[in-house]
C-alpha cells in the first residue's frame, strides 16, 4: 500500500482519523452553538467510507448514530419527532456510508489483486523469457504462466505472417481455427489492420464475434465473461494478436484494461527480440550445417546411406519434416521421410504412398521443381493450397495431419541434370521459410545432389562392370570433381590419370575451396589400392571442403583434417600424404608437406621446387611447418602425386620430371596438363605403373 508523505501513514488511518475528527468538531459545533447539528454527524462515516475498510466504517457510523441520539439529552428533545427524524437520517446516511465501504473495499481489493496478478506475470515472464531463443518458445512460456498467474480460460497467441494472415502460434484452451484471413470482419482481423485494441463485454457481441469462447455453461454463472483482443507490436508495427477470454464471475474490469495492455506490449517486444535471435541463429546452423554436410556427405558411396544423412541433417535444425524423391526407371519414388519424433516418422512413412504420391499434372510440388529445375518456396500454407494439392477427401485428411506451416521444393541437381527433389515442411516448430533460405538450400542440395550422384554412378558401376579395377576408376573419376577455371586472379586446371589396366586404381585426390581473399589447393594420394582408397580419398576432400573455410592457416587446417578422417581409417597403418597450399589474392604464397612431394613453381622457363619440411602423412597425427612464398604475374605453381616421380621409361629407368614440367611451363595455360601429359606419354611409351593427378594454377591478375 502506498505510504502518505513518506511518514508511514496509510490512506485508511488519513480517513478515519479525519472522519472522527469531523464528528468530534461536529459535537463541539453542537455543544457550544446550540444549533441542532445531530442530523449531521453521520457525516463523519462518509469521510470515513471513502478509503477506510467496512469495520472501520462502521465504528465511526455506530459513534455517530449513538452521539446523536444522546444529542437530544443536552438540547431537551429526547423522544420529540424532531429528534426522531434526526437520529433516523443519522441511521440512514450511516448505513450507506457502511455500504459504500464495503463496497469500495472489495473493488480495492480485486483492483489490487488483479493488478497484483498482472504485476506478477509480467515479472515472472520477464525471467522466463531471457533464456528463450524462438517465437515458439516465448509464445508458449507466456500462454502457460499467463494460464496459471492471471485466471485466464482461453489464451491463444497469433502472429501476423508476410501474408498478412493470422496464424496460431501457442494457445491455452480450446484449439484455435488454422487461420484468420487478413481483411475479414472477424475482430482479431480488424485489431491486426489497425493496431487498437478490442475489450467486449457486452453478451450479444460476445456471441457475435466469440461463439467459440462463450460456453453453455455460461448462463449459470453469477457475471459477465470478457475478452480482450490485443496487438502485439513492436515500434507501431502490429506482429501478431493476443486474444484473452475471462470466465463469468472474473471478467477483467475497464479500469485494468491498460495492464493487459501492456501485458500485450510485453509480448511483443519479447517476441520480436525472440525472432531476431532466431534469425541469427539460423544463419549460424546455416554454416554450420553446410561446413558438416561437406564432410559427412562423401564419407559413403551408398545410396541409402547418404539419402539417410541428407533427412539426418536437416531435420530437426532446419526442418520438421524432411522427404526426399528420387527419380528411378523414369518414376518418382520417395526414397527417405524423416520427422523431428521417431513416433511421427513411422507414422508417416506407414502413409507415405497414400500422401507423397505426386500429381504427374500438378504446376508445384516435387514434379513441377523437377521439370524446371528451380526451388519453389511456400512461406506460409493455406488450407486452400493443401485442398489444391489433395486427390481426395481422405488425401486432404492425410495432409492436414501433417500439420504443414510452411514448405519448400528444392531440386537436386547433379552433372546430368535434375535426378530428384528435397521436399521440407515446417509444422509444430512454428518456423517459417523465408526467401533467404532458398539460396542456403540449394547450397546443400547441390553438395547432397554431388553425393547422391556419385553414390549412383559407383553402385551401378559396381552392378555393372566385372573388374573391380574399372569400378574404382569410376567412382574416382565421379568424386574428383573439375576445378573451376577461375578464382579472383588464379586460373585453375586438374587432370586424373589412372594407372595401366591391370594395375588397381589408387587413392589420388585434389580438391580446391576459394574465400573472397585466398584459394587453397588439396592435393593427396592414398596409401593402398582398390574400393578402400576411393573411399578414404572421399572423406578427405570433405573434411578438407569442411575445414578450409574457417581455419587460420595451413597448419591448423592439416590438423582439422588428420583428426576429422583418422576415425574412418580401415587400419591405424593407412595413411594419406597429402601438401596444401593457399595463395592470396596478391601472389603470396604458404605451403606445407604431410608426406608428399613438394609443388613446383614455373617462372620465367625456370622450374624452382619448394623447400618444405616434411611432417608425417595425414592420419598419423600431423603438426606441419609452413613455408611461405610468392608469385609474380603469370607464375604457375604445379602440384602432383608420385605418379609422376614414380613414373618409368620402357626400360624402367625413372622418367625426367623436369621435362614434363618445362612442357607445361612452355604451353599456354589452356594447354599446359595435356602438354604434360603428351611429354609423359612420350617417355613412357603410354604406360603408367601409377595414377597420377596433377592440379596447375597460375597467377594471372591483368586478365
Amino acid at each position: 500500500m502506498e505510504i502518505l508523505g513518506g511518514r508511514g501513514i496509510r490512506p485508511s488511518d488519513a480517513v478515519t482519523a479525519a472522519g472522527l475528527l469531523l464528528l468530534t468538531v461536529l459535537v463541539f459545533l453542537d455543544l457550544l452553538t446550540g444549533v441542532f447539528l445531530s442530523g449531521t454527524y453521520a457525516a463523519g462515516a462518509v469521510v470515513t467510507a471513502t478509503a477506510a475498510p467496512p469495520r472501520r466504517t462502521a465504528i465511526v457510523a455506530v459513534l455517530a448514530v449513538v452521539i446523536g441520539g444522546s444529542s437530544g439529552l443536552w438540547h431537551d428533545t429526547f423522544g420529540t419527532e424532531d429528534w426522531v427524524l434526526r437520529v433516523v437520517a443519522n441511521v440512514i446516511i450511516a448505513s450507506t456510508a457502511v455500504s459504500v465501504s464495503a463496497v469500495g473495499h472489495d473493488l480495492r481489493n480485486r483492483l489490487l489483486s488483479m493488478t497484483t496478478m498482472i504485476q506478477e506475470l509480467i515479472d515472472s515472464l520477464a525471467g522466463e523469457l531471457i533464456g528463450a531463443r524462438t517465437v515458439k518458445a516465448v509464445s508458449q512460456a507466456f500462454v502457460g504462466k499467463a494460464a496459471e498467474t492471471i485466471g485466464a480460460d482461453q489464451i491463444r497467441v497469433h502472429i501476423l505472417d508476410q501474408d498478412k494472415a493470422l496464424r496460431p502460434l501457442a494457445w491455452y484452451g480450446k484449439e484455435p481455427t488454422l487461420e484468420v484471413v487478413p481483411g475479414s470482419d472477424h475482430p482479431k482481423a480488424q485489431v491486426a489492420a489497425t493496431g487498437i485494441p478490442l475489450h467486449v463485454r457486452d453478451d450479444e457481441k460476445l456471441r457475435t464475434h466469440f461463439p467459440d469462447l462463450v460456453q453453455r455453461s455460461d448462463g449459470r454463472v453469477r457475471g459477465r465473461r470478457s475478452v480482450h483482443v490485443l496487438p502485439l507490436m513492436k515500434a507501431g508495427v502490429v506482429e501478431g494478436v493476443l486474444t484473452m477470454s475471462f470466465p463469468p464471475g472474473a471478467g477483467v474490469p475497464r479500469s485494468q484494461d491498460a495492464f493487459l495492455l501492456s501485458i500485450s506490449g510485453a509480448l511483443g517486444e519479447a517476441l520480436h527480440r525472440a525472432a531476431e535471435l532466431e534469425r541469427e541463429d539460423l544463419a549460424g546452423h546455416r554454416m554450420q550445417l553446410l561446413h558438416e554436410a561437406s564432410a559427412t556427405l562423401t564419407r559413403s558411396l551408398d545410396v541409402n546411406t547418404t539419402v539417410e544423412e541428407v533427412v539426418r541433417l536437416l531435420v530437426p535444425r532446419f526442418a520438421d519434416w524432411c522427404a526426399v524423391t528420387l527419380e528411378r526407371d523414369q518414376a518418382l519414388e520417395v526414397v527417405a521421410l524423416r520427422h523431428s519424433d521417431p513416433a511421427r516418422t513411422r507414422w508417416g512413412n506407414d502413409l507415405v504412398d497414400a500422401v507423397l504420391r505426386p500429381d504427374a499434372d500438378a504446376p508445384f510440388g516435387v514434379r513441377g521443381v523437377m521439370a524446371t529445375g528451380r526451388s519453389e518456396l511456400f512461406p506460409f500454407i493455406p488450407a486452400e493450397l493443401l485442398r489444391t494439392a489433395a486427390t481426395s477427401r481422405d488425401h486432404l485428411r492425410l495432409l492436414q495431419q501433417f500439420g504443414m506451416r510452411s514448405a519448400m521444393v528444392v531440386p537436386l541437381i547433379g552433372r546430368a541434370g535434375v535426378i530428384g527433389a528435397v521436399t521440407l515442411v515446417q509444422a509444430e516448430s512454428g518456423r517459417t521459410y523465408a526467401a533467404e533460405d532458398v539460396a542456403f538450400l540449394d547450397q546443400l542440395a547441390a553438395l547432397a545432389a554431388r553425393a547422391l550422384e556419385t553414390a549412383v554412378t559407383f553402385q551401378d558401376q559396381s552392378e555393372r562392370l566385372a573388374s573391380m579395377t574399372e569400378v574404382a576408376e569410376a567412382a574416382q573419376e565421379a568424386i574428383l570433381a573439375t576445378p573451376p577455371e577461375r578464382v579472383g586472379p588464379l586460373r585453375l586446371a586438374a587432370r586424373y590419370r589412372g594407372a595401366a589396366a591391370a594395375a588397381q586404381i589408387g587413392g589420388d585426390l585434389f580438391e580446391v575451396v576459394s574465400s573472397a581473399e585466398r584459394t587453397r589447393l588439396l592435393i593427396g594420394d592414398v596409401r593402398g589400392k582398390g574400393l578402400n582408397a576411393v573411399r578414404t580419398a572421399t572423406i578427405v576432400r570433405g573434411e578438407f571442403r569442411a575445414a578450409a573455410t574457417d581455419a587460420v592457416d595451413l597448419a591448423q587446417l592439416a590438423r582439422e583434417i588428420d583428426r576429422g578422417m583418422r576415425p574412418y581409417l580401415a587400419s591405424t597403418e593407412d595413411f594419406v600424404t597429402a601438401c596444401l597450399v593457399e595463395i592470396t589474392h596478391d601472389g603470396s604464397f604458404s605451403a606445407v608437406s604431410c608426406g608428399h612431394p613438394a609443388p613446383v613453381v614455373l617462372s620465367q622457363g625456370r622450374a624452382s621446387e619448394l623447400v618444405l619440411d616434411y611432417d608425417p602423412p595425414l592420419g598419423l597425427g600431423v603438426d606441419p611447418t609452413i613455408a611461405h612464398g610468392r608469385l609474380a604475374a603469370y607464375d604457375r605453381l604445379v602440384m602432383f602425386t608420385d605418379g609422376l616421380i614414380e613414373a618409368r621409361t620402357p626400360t624402367r629407368a625413372f622418367v625426367d620430371p623436369h621435362q614434363v614440367l618445362a612442357a607445361m611451363g612452355a604451353a599456354p595455360f589452356a594447354d599446359a596438363l595435356d602438354a604434360g601429359f603428351a611429354s609423359l606419354q612420350t617417355q613412357t611409351e603410354g604406360t603408367l605403373d601409377d595414377d597420377l593427378a596433377m592440379l596447375i594454377a597460375e597467377y594471372a591478375p591483368q586478365d
